[in-house]
């Protein structure tokens, strides 16, 4: 391999490691010497490589995001208004369910950076921004189709669609055993889509 390879499977190695320290143990009780160690490393090579810890989050959520945004336009893809809301529903909890070890990793360091890790917590709210913007345009076009009625408001749906997926990851964390992730789903898309379409 070349330095460029080598580099790069071991970022990918200690990321890994990072997310199941995460999961473990949480934000807090995981240090760069054991992302190191558990990836298979020196002690030393995580903080040479990611810096500080925020450094290491904040890389983990920009991977997140990356692979997010590339599962979403695929299940999205040119669809709009509800097919387009449908379709991000079906993504989320494909995520959740397939992608469960690695949500419960992100989730957690972006639930618990709201007291600390500033970069992270900056970056959710970033996201939070980009999801209610999505939502908020699925409606407008849908209105504007003639799918959705005219009487939802397209900002308050996007803060209930984002409460919904939020919420109810942060309860499937705590208390994942009485949490049906699909169940739940499946009841917010039947309500959600007798709310919006046009009678």
């Amino acid at each position: 391999m070349t330095q460029a390879e080598r580099t790069a499977l071991s970022d990918a190695r200690m990321l890994e490691a990072a997310k199941e320290l995460i999961a473990e143990h949480g934000t807090h009780n995981t240090t760069l010497r054991e992302v190191g160690e558990r990836a298979g490393y020196s002690r030393g090579l995580a903080s040479n490589r990611f810096g500080s810890k925020e450094g290491l989050f904040s890389q983990l959520v920009r991977d997140f995001n990356r692979r997010w945004a590339e599962e979403l336009r695929h299940a999205v893809g040119s669809s709009t208004g509800l097919p387009a809301f449908s379709a991000a529903l079906d993504a989320v909890e494909y995520f959740l369910l397939n992608r469960s070890h690695e949500m419960k990793a992100l989730y957690i360091l972006w639930f618990e950076s709201m007291s600390s890790h500033d970069e992270v917590r900056q970056r959710l709210a970033r996201n939070h921004t980009a999801y209610r913007r999505d939502a908020e345009r699925w409606v407008r076009e849908g209105i504007s189709e003639g799918t959705i009625r005219g009487t939802i408001d397209p900002q308050c749906f996007a803060v209930e669609f984002a409460s919904l997926i939020f919420g109810l990851i942060y309860q499937w964390l705590v208390d994942p055993e009485r949490i049906d992730v699909h169940a739940v789903f499946q009841h917010y898309r039947r309500n959600a889509l007798d709310t919006l379409s046009v009678k």
